[in-house]
């Protein structure tokens, strides 16, 4: 079922709904609001038209019943919902419009256009979030995104069920955010101004994402101190006292006025040492001021001291041991670290595009657990969430942005809405094609998938070529072997070679199993997926013959060359 994240309960039934030219709509316990609008684009979009019954006619028959429940159902929570759809036609219910949202997410998922019309496969879905921060961050400070940017970031995160929208508006490169009382801030600079920001709220709000902002201080904060030099302190870091903490004050005081995110996240990260001493103090002070404005203040695990308010959330990017240090302080903690720098390059470093120097495959992500290891019970509730962080530093277009979340923000949304004891990665890659013609369709760049080989004709064993995760060599003592390439890609066509050389648009087109001999001489077989013009990366698989006693020597390796190498 192509459905991501993978829900709590699904049973799917025989047969399709068939959506009639005209549909109409019955609501039960709420108004014509987001949801309802929400519903009527979408199956506008598919050749529908909607009505809503008269006031009077509000329980006449429908094709579709929205229903918000009058006695909340334990099992949905405020996020979850119930979905339904038979040949007779749909039901959602949810304890929440915001779980009505979600449960358009799923029918929309459900649902195609052909030449017999639009049509939602029978099913009945019964499903909540496993956590309640599900998030993707983007800086915008190294490179700039304009607001319809940022909007289409935001309306992918929802597509998914991600329902926080972390903001990086300041570093050391560019302060994003206007202020009218700090005039110099951003001057000469691509900035968003206070009705760019309140644009971008209202329609995060209406795809009930949270935007959270972010002011990075007291370090990364050379783009304020070369507006203000007298605010700058030791190593150019923001004076944490007088001057300094009342522009801190006041720029957080601005951005509360603008957010109505009950959070607001003020960096902390990375102060040099000679100012670590004034950290503390400073973090308090700001988390009180916060605090008096019903706010709660969010850090880099770098807050995390002794003093730290336990109403403070810590932002954990640097270990997971940091992460239970913070929960048994008594704050909430977020996990924002390892596989979820989608900063990182998606696989070989010479096969991408520049990004940082650590790596993120797709599989990594998917493995990613949030809740630290033993905790309580009871420690456990202080996990809100995790998210991605994608920052800039190499990613300067629209085009690369998307690519660099996609399709890692896919195995992101499942970690964080399904429990970890419903996951299936060989499930998951069965559903990846769907939502990769989805992207294709709305227009997302995404990273082309790597193509895989299996290898059938006589036992095998597989190692991992160090230092590459799309190389893998293989030994056996078949004098032959059959070999199957595939990759989770509608409509691509798969290239290779067998001499070792890189594919190319000109390489032999891969139109099925074909069968190598194998000699004294490994072979060394390279295949790639071509999509609308664009090649993916490169996969090996080296293939080399032994004897049957040499055979035994790696039989501690792998048995398939998929479990190794991810897609």
């Amino acid at each position: 079922m192509p459905v991501v994240p993978h829900p709590r309960y699904a049973r799917v039934g025989s047969g399709l709904y068939l959506w009639p030219p005209r549909a109409h709509i019955a609501l039960r316990g709420l108004g014509e609001g987001i949801v309802a609008r929400d519903l009527r684009s979408v199956l506008a979009a598919n050749g529908v038209r909607v009505t809503l019954p008269a006031p009077d006619r509000a329980h006449a028959p429908a094709n579709i019943t929205l229903e918000v429940a009058r006695v909340p159902d334990a099992r949905l929570g405020d996020e979850g919902y119930e979905l339904r759809v038979d040949r007779r036609g749909v039901t959602m219910r949810a304890n929440t419009e915001h779980g009505l949202f979600y449960a358009l997410r799923t029918l929309e998922q459900l649902s195609s256009r052909s030449a017999s019309g639009f049509t939602s496969q029978a099913v009945t879905v019964v499903d909540r979030p496993e956590y309640r921060w599900r998030g993707i961050h983007l800086d915008v400070a190294r490179h700039f995104f304009p607001v319809p940017v940022v909007e289409r970031y935001i309306d992918l995160a929802a597509h998914y069920k991600l329902n926080t929208f972390h903001w990086h508006l300041t570093d050391d490169q560019a302060w994003r955010l206007r202020s009218h009382r700090y005039l110099a801030l951003g001057a000469g600079r691509e900035s968003y101004s206070e009705a760019d920001v309140r644009e971008v709220v209202a329609y995060a709000a209406r795809r009930y994402v949270t935007v959270v902002p972010e002011i990075d201080l007291p370090a990364h904060a050379d783009a304020a101190l070369r507006a203000y030099p007298n605010l700058a302190c030791a190593h150019g870091t923001l004076c944490t006292t007088g001057a300094g903490l009342a522009f801190a004050r006041g720029v957080l005081g601005d951005a509360a006025a603008l957010f109505p995110s009950l959070y607001v996240h003020t960096g902390g990260d990375e102060v040099p040492s000679p100012a670590l001493a004034a950290q503390p103090r400073f973090t308090n002070d700001l988390e009180g001021y916060l605090r008096a404005r019903g706010r709660r203040l969010v850090g880099w695990d770098e807050i995390l001291t002794p003093r730290l308010s336990p109403r403070a959330v810590v932002m954990v990017w640097t270990s997971r041991k940091r992460a239970a240090e913070a929960v048994r302080h008594g704050n909430d903690v977020v996990l924002a670290s390892g596989a979820l720098y989608f900063d990182a390059a998606q696989g070989d470093a010479a096969q991408e595009p520049r990004a940082s120097a650590h790596m993120s495959t797709l599989e990594q992500v998917y493995d990613y657990v949030v809740m630290p290891s033993g905790l309580s019970a009871r420690e456990a509730r202080h996990v809100l969430g995790a998210q991605a962080n994608l920052w800039t530093e190499h990613v300067a277009t629209p085009e690369r942005l998307f690519a660099m979340a996609l399709p890692r923000e896919l195995a992101l949304a499942e970690v964080l809405w399904t429990p970890r004891e419903r996951k299936s990665w060989g499930s998951f890659l069965a559903r990846l094609p769907a939502q990769l013609a989805w992207l294709d369709a709305h227009g997302y760049p995404f990273r082309i998938p790597n193509a895989s080989f299996a290898l059938s004709g006589g036992p095998a064993r597989f190692k991992a070529v160090p230092g590459h995760v799309q190389a893998v060599r293989t030994w056996t003592a078949a004098p032959s072997l059959t070999v199957t390439l595939s990759v989770p890609l509608g409509g691509a066509a798969i290239r290779y070679t067998t001499d070792g050389s890189a594919p190319s648009a000109a390489s032999r087109l891969y139109r099925g199993p074909f069968t190598v001999a194998l000699g004294a001489a490994p072979v060394r077989l390279r295949a790639a997926a071509f999509y609308h013009g664009r090649a993916g990366a490169v996969s090996e698989c080296a293939i080399a013959r032994t004897s049957r006693f040499s055979l035994r020597a790696h039989r501690n390796a792998s048995a398939s060359w998929s479990a190794l190498v991810s897609p």
